[in-house]
């Protein structure tokens, strides 16, 4: 299924690459312009500046090349007027001593292929560049000009203009690429395609996947179809032809990948050491990754009120997530799913991530970077974690969040201290509502025959736990409103700083020493607020009602989540009382200056 929605993504947005196999686009950062006679007139720079986050960033622009026809890994195979440094100016500063020899045959081979094309076309342009060959001192000056140049950057051949764009030129290569693909294809023999199902010639061997580089896979390419050993082999079958695919199917799908990797194309996220690549069959403005990543109200709304289920578009979604180990390619992740299921999904995950705020009111949806801060201090949390919360958004409750986001969210709550050293930009507070709200939908994943943790209060809950955070947050305002009433604006160290850790996992303990220091908080308030304290001792009674005569002991993982919403709930809706309290003062103030 994999390769046959890569092969399809092909067909869909690279029908004109496919068309023109024997081309492809590279970046290539320089031209070398060449005058009449073969000048050398200098070193034309392809490069743009684009911006990634808040960095800007200078890329090399990219360039239609022709494709190689062969693996050349072994042996000397040319491209024509645009390869690798060491093909088109041989050995240089970029390289090493040990290499000299081998930069000489390839740069040997490559002028070889210049003076061929330049004698069967009769172009002039290639005339020009075999001139350019023939002059050592200009071939020097163009060695000198790039001597600051990196092992293995592509640098193109220009006469008023990319050679590669010429007419003769690529007429040549075409039928270069033709001839020698030809030769390459018959050597695999017949067999059955597993994408098509057509039996005819079959790919012997398969092209390199780019950019996995930085995901643990080696820079030349990796392969996701390699049979370079015989212990991978069957049957006698060699190469691929124990797993047949057709040349032009094969060419398909990775062209597909390299395609879905390009960091500009915008089909690309790499989390935690894993590559994630998505795509629809048909195109779509649906874009996944940047509604997880920043989600508009807008957005979310629109996607809360309607019905995707209903939706009769048959498109699908695919998301694959992926590895590099060596040579090959790992999948570690791979889903395919109908555009509507995945919108359903991704609904009911916002829904399941809704969360009144510290002040009362309904918190914004949570970015991607913000929930992966919530469990993990560095904002980095190992793969699985990453891939739990993926999974959850897409596939909905058939991959609920477990015990192990439980655990490290419950961990970064019963540790005060935030790494500081992040920015502005990549600190959460302690109760911040991403990690709240995340907090709320992993209970409600566990949760088996329990009550649902709700976006806001829930008065009517009587879980011993929940009901002990409620309590925590409770006292806390007891002494809040003490210290307000004396006039101090700070506390340095409130009652939930102190004890929130222990009572959050046995209250039995906690609670008696919090209620020893509640009985002074009291008689300070009766003395100089007593409506304040006769509102905050009811609250606590009915607290202790909703509990019985005891404290519960341990509590489980499940039990101190909801000892945290119950804690974090109560707190929003004090928030929520004063504010709207303050509202009604103001209007009741305004209305009597304009009765004066």
């Amino acid at each position: 299924m994999f390769i046959q929605a890569l092969a399809a993504y092909a067909d869909e947005y690279l029908s004109e690459e496919l068309a023109e196999d024997a081309w492809e686009e590279k970046p290539v950062p320089a031209l070398i312009e060449i005058g009449p006679g073969g000048t050398f007139l200098g070193i034309v720079p392809r490069l743009r500046q684009e911006t990634r986050g808040n960095k800007t960033v200078t890329r090399p622009e990219a360039l239609q090349i022709p494709r190689s026809p062969v693996n050349r890994n072994s042996g000397l195979h040319p491209l024509l007027a645009a390869d690798d440094i060491k093909y088109v100016l041989g050995a240089g500063a970029w390289t090493a001593p040990e290499d000299e020899q081998n930069a000489t045959e390839r740069h040997q081979a490559f002028v070889g292929l210049i003076e061929k094309a330049a004698a069967t076309t009769k172009d002039p342009a290639l005339e020009t560049c075999a001139h350019f060959y023939s002059r050592s001192d200009q071939v020097q000056a163009a060695r000198e000009a790039l001597k600051d140049a990196k092992p293995g950057v592509l640098i193109a051949l220009s006469v008023d203009g990319p050679l590669v764009s010429k007419g003769a030129v690529r007429s040549f290569w075409n039928e270069h690429y033709r001839k020698a693909f030809q030769h390459r294809v018959e050597a695999g023999g017949i067999g059955e395609c597993i994408i098509s199902g057509i039996v005819g010639p079959i790919a012997p061997t398969h092209e390199k996947i780019k950019g996995m580089s930085s995901l643990g896979g080696q820079p030349a390419g990796v392969s996701l179809m390699s049979f370079d050993k015989p212990a991978f082999r069957s049957y006698g079958w060699e190469q691929n032809a124990n797993s047949p695919v057709s040349p032009g199917r094969s060419m398909a799908y990775v062209m597909a990948l390299n395609d879905l990797l390009r960091s500009d194309k915008g089909r690309r996220r790499d989390v935690a050491g894993t590559g994630f690549i998505y795509w629809t069959r048909k195109r779509t403005d649906f874009n996944l990754m940047r509604l997880l990543e920043q989600p508009s109200k807008e957005q979310v709304f629109e996607l809360l009120g309607s019905d995707p289920a209903a939706d009769p578009d048959p498109n699908m979604f695919y998301m694959a997530g992926i590895a590099g180990n060596g040579a090959r390619l790992l999948i570690r992740y791979w889903v395919a799913e109908t555009l509507a299921t995945v919108k359903t999904n991704v609904k009911e995950w916002y829904g399941g991530l809704a969360i009144t705020a510290p002040n009362g009111e309904s918190a914004p949806y949570p970015r991607r970077w913000q929930l992966l801060l919530a469990i993990d201090r560095t904002g980095e949390p190992n793969d699985g974690k990453v891939l739990a919360l993926i999974r959850r958004a897409i596939e909905g409750r058939a991959k609920p969040l477990g015990y192990d986001i439980l655990s490290a969210l419950l961990a970064r709550l019963r540790h005060v201290p935030e790494d500081k050293s992040q920015g502005p930009e990549k600190q959460l507070d302690r109760f911040a509502p991403a990690r709240m709200g995340l907090l709320r939908l992993c209970l409600n994943d566990i949760s088996k025959g329990e009550t649902q943790m709700t976006e806001s209060l829930d008065p009517q809950q009587d879980h011993p736990a929940y009901v002990c955070g409620r309590l925590l947050a409770e006292y806390e305002n007891l002494q809040e409103t003490v210290y307000r009433t004396a006039g101090e604006s700070k506390i340095n160290v409130t009652v939930g700083d102190r004890y929130y850790s222990l009572a959050s996992t046995n209250p039995a303990i906690a609670f008696p020493k919090i209620e020893e220091l509640a009985k002074s908080h009291f008689q300070k308030l009766r003395r100089h607020n007593t409506g304040a304290m006769i509102a905050i001792e009811r609250n606590v009674i009915d607290l202790h009602e909703k509990l019985g005569t005891h404290f519960p002991p341990l509590l489980s993982l499940d039990e101190q989540g909801r000892f945290a919403l119950g804690y974090y709930h109560q707190k929003a809706e004090r928030s929520k009382q004063i504010a709207e309290y303050q509202e009604k003062k103001a209007n009741a103030g305004n209305g009597a200056e304009e009765q004066d």
